[in-house]
Order: C-alpha cells, then structure tokens, then sequence
C-alpha cells in the first residue's frame, strides 16, 4: 500500500521525488537515502568531516535511520562546539529549558516543524538577564515572512516582563532557519549555544527527527505542507527568474536553478541569493529549506509504504494521529491485518 502524498497537495509528490523514493524494507535502499541525506545536510551546514567519521563507525548497523540520526546529532554537536558560542549563558540556558518546554507540548500536539507558544507561561517568561535587565530569549518573529504571514495574536495572557506582546514561535524543522522573516546565510540557530548550554543541538535533534520513520509518523504532515506551500508561493517567482544550468554555457559564479535547487557556477552558495518583498533569501538556506520539506514527504512516503515492517506502537501513532491521509493508511492497515 502506497500513500497517495496528493492528499497534501498536487505539488507533493514531486517535491518527495526531489530527495529520491527508497524502499525502507531494503537495507541498501535504506542505507544509500540516509547517507545521502545526511551528506547533503552536513554539507550544506559545515559538519562533513566528524560527520564521516560518525557514520564510519556504522559499518554493521541494523537500523540505519536511527544510527544514523544518532551519529548524525553527534557529529553535528561536536563540530558546533569547536565554533565560537553564539549567546550568553544566561540566554542560553533559557533557551534550552524554554525548547524543552515547547519540544514536549509539540510531541502531544503532532506540531514539531513549527511550534507555538504564549511566552508568559514559559520558563522565566522566555525572558533572562542581560546587563541587569531582562531581555526575551528569543526573536518576536512578528511580520509576514517566507514561512507564513506573521503572528500578532492571540498576545500573552499575562504581563511579559521583558516586552513579549505576541506568541513565540520557531520553526523547528528547518533549523537553523527557524524564523520566518529573518533568514540569514548563517542560520540564526545556530547561535543558540554557550558554555553553559547547547540548544542548538536540542533544536537539531528534533529538526533530524523527521528523518525517522516513527518520529515522522507523529507529525502532523498538514502542517509541514501548509508551510512548504507559503514558502513556494513567495520563492517560486524568485527561482522561476534564474537561468536554468545547463553545463557549458552556464555563466560562472552566476545563480541558476538545477533540479529543483539553486545552484552557483563555479562559486559558494553562501554568498548567493534571492531577493524579494520578503526579504534576502541566501541560497544556501534556500537549499536546506527545500531539502526538509522533500525529505519528510520523502520519508513518510516510504515508511507507509513499508506497511509490513510496522511495529505496534507505529500503528498506534496513526491510527490517533490528527492527520486524517495518516489515518485512512492506518485503517487500511488494520483492515489487511
């Protein structure tokens, strides 16, 4: 049994095909996704090398999307801390008690990518000190951006004490890129750590998450496609304006699209982008953005249509999921079973 991935939009089919379709009953299969997943996000990051020399030690692993998310989690915390810290301790530690905070109501709520919170009911207020006041923890992401309109309300129900007048939200499954109207070719989460406490790695973890099949199952696929789709309507103009690469002529250094990607001749896509009403869009972070999203649908097509090798607890996630395209698969299941 297949999953229809039309149930989300027209578009996502195609969308999955650009990170490959895999049988997840096929070690080879299996193995050969998840490196090249994961060697395209660590490119696109910086972490190739430990990332290597993780998935080295992963020469006999029976589970390889779960090995390889370990190693992958790993490889990326040890080359984070060999960068200079982004935040303060004080910042730092709100932000990992806040994320955990989040992390845990998302899980309940099958809304990992993106998750919302009233910041007044969270750890400190999601506020900590700074040079003898308080400041928020975290961006207010309040203006219409690439992964949605803006969100004014509903405001706190509580007095903020450091100035919050709106929710705060953070798009987890495409982090670093995690606000929506402030994109930059660094990744504003990858700032998130400090002597004293490593959110960054917290954040990643949930992000590599969608990679696994149960953790898949658990969200949400409606939201995931609600946001791809904001995201393609104030990017697909953009794109549709670069030359298509084609080998030979191509301009060197110039921008130019290549299989549904953004490409640079002969050049760094950290120093390329797309600029529109909403802002610089680096390509690199175009890339990465584009890659999540293909490689969810990617996966939860697979991981459905590796209906065999479910276990009981994976049946149960669909069959109490909210996602009623999850839940018409888990029927079916039930049904053949």
């Amino acid at each position: 049994m297949a999953l229809d991935l039309h149930c989300y939009g027209d578009d996502i089919p195609a969308l999955a095909d650009l990170a490959g379709d895999f049988d997840l009953r096929s070690p080879t299969d299996t193995r050969a996704f998840y490196t090249r997943a994961w060697e395209s996000l660590a490119g696109l990051l910086g972490f190739s090398q430990p990332l290597t020399a993780e998935f080295a030690q992963l020469r006999g692993a029976v589970d390889w999307p779960r090995a390889a998310g370990v190693a992958g989690v790993s490889a990326f915390a040890t080359w984070l801390r060999q960068q200079r810290p982004g935040v303060g301790d004080n910042q730092a530690a709100v932000q990992s008690a806040v994320l955990r905070q989040l992390i845990t109501a998302g899980r309940e709520r099958g809304e990992l990518w993106r998750v919302t919170a009233d910041p007044t009911t969270l750890e400190g207020g999601a506020c900590y000190a700074d040079d003898g006041g308080l400041a928020r923890a975290f961006y207010p992401d309040t203006a219409p951006g690439y992964f949605g309109d803006g969100w004014s309300g509903p405001p706190p129900r509580a007095e903020s004490r450091c100035g919050w007048q709106t929710p705060l939200v953070l798009h987890l499954g495409t982090f670093p890129w995690v606000y929506s109207s402030r994109i930059d070719a660094a990744g504003p989460g990858l700032r998130w750590w400090s002597s004293a406490a490593v959110p960054a790695v917290d954040a990643f973890r949930i992000m590599v998450s969608a990679l696994e099949p149960q953790a898949n199952l658990r969200q949400d696929a409606r939201q995931v496609a609600a946001i791809f789709h904001h995201f393609q309507k104030h990017t697909a103009p953009l794109v549709a304006r670069l030359p298509l690469y084609r080998p030979g002529i191509a301009e060197v250094g110039g921008l130019h699209r290549r299989v549904g990607l953004l490409y640079v001749h002969q050049g760094s896509l950290h120093v390329a982008g797309l600029d529109g009403p909403r802002g610089r869009l680096p390509a690199v972070a175009y890339n990465h953005i584009m890659r999540r999203f293909a490689d969810f649908f990617a996966v939860r097509r697979a991981t459905v249509q590796a209906l065999a090798t479910w276990t009981p607890e994976m049946k149960r996630v669909a069959a109490t999921s909210a996602d009623p395209c999850l839940r018409a698969q888990a029927e079916g299941v039930a049904r053949a079973g």
